[in-house]
């Protein structure tokens, strides 16, 4: 029972892990934590599930739907880009709380605050592994977890797009020098990872018929991930993420856990931040 529980938490799991690669890529390519990460994939989740209740087949509103986050992200990207580029993170990340809070009042006015019930993508099959029970929506979760993590990798160290990237993210002014244009590069990360944030929800927005704004917060469990990977590393951020939705599952079922699993993202976050304080400070006295 354990197990199935592990494995069905799998799928918040890699809604998580997804989040959090996008939190990473992000803060490591524009310098930018976006703290309304999960919002801007929840609208177009939302989005999704209207266009198809007025009768536009599934697969067509997820394309509209995934669409909507990507130009939400995308004129984010290039506000931050045209007015907040020279802006420490500091400030960036306030910038994104501004955007939270502005996605979320646009989000209950078209949407209500009322949880949905939310139609799976996916067909409603599990397949039998090692005694376990797993559904096709955690197999394509995780390999799509796992598909953007190795894709990521390779964009940015085998690719001239991802040289460029890494270019504008460490030497911005020496790389619009050599005429890289850095404005158009940040706004496609934006763009991609909006887009992503919105896949992520549309696979966990089924097991839980959420509301609005309950999509919206699941950057912080993300937010712990990426934290977990030092807001550098994608393999461990979306290990951490699939880590934490496993967790949060088998917690279902264990008393003295259960009635904490929300908490959790934020023990996290605490334990992440205060493990790179220390780490700063060993390499200070180094």
């Amino acid at each position: 029972m354990l197990d199935g529980l592990i494995v069905s938490g799998l799928v918040t799991g890699s809604a998580y892990a997804i989040l959090a690669v996008c939190l990473v890529v992000l803060f490591r390519l524009v310098g930018v934590l976006n703290l309304g990460q999960a919002a801007i994939g929840g609208f177009g989740a939302y989005t999704v599930y209207a266009l198809a209740g007025t009768g536009l087949s599934l697969p067509l509103a997820a394309l509209a739907g995934i669409a909507v986050s990507a130009a939400i992200a995308a004129v984010a990207g290039w506000v931050m880009a045209r007015w907040f580029g020279e802006a420490g993170p500091v400030v960036g990340a306030v910038v994104t709380v501004v955007l939270l809070v502005v996605i979320l009042t646009a989000g209950y006015r078209l949407f209500g605050d009322a949880p949905r019930v939310m139609p799976s993508l996916v067909p409603d099959v599990s397949f039998p592994l090692a005694g376990v029970r797993v559904s096709l929506t955690t197999l394509l979760a995780l390999a799509a977890t796992l598909a953007l993590a190795a894709g990521l990798t390779l964009l940015l160290r085998r690719t001239r797009v991802g040289i460029r990237l890494q270019a504008v993210a460490e030497r911005p002014t020496s790389a619009q020098l050599l005429g890289v244009n850095a404005r158009a590069l940040s706004v496609g990360v934006w763009a991609a990872a909006g887009a992503l944030s919105a896949l992520a929800l549309l696979f966990v927005a089924p097991t839980r018929n959420p509301t609005f704004e309950s999509m919206a917060l699941l950057v912080v469990p993300a937010l712990a991930a990426a934290l977990v990977g030092a807001l550098s590393n994608v393999w461990l951020a979306a290990a951490a993420g699939l880590g934490i939705g496993a967790i949060e599952g088998a917690g279902a079922r264990v008393p003295w856990l259960a009635d904490y699993r929300g908490a959790l993202p934020f023990v996290v976050v605490i334990v992440a931040l205060v493990w790179m304080r220390r780490r700063e400070v060993w390499d200070a006295v180094r």
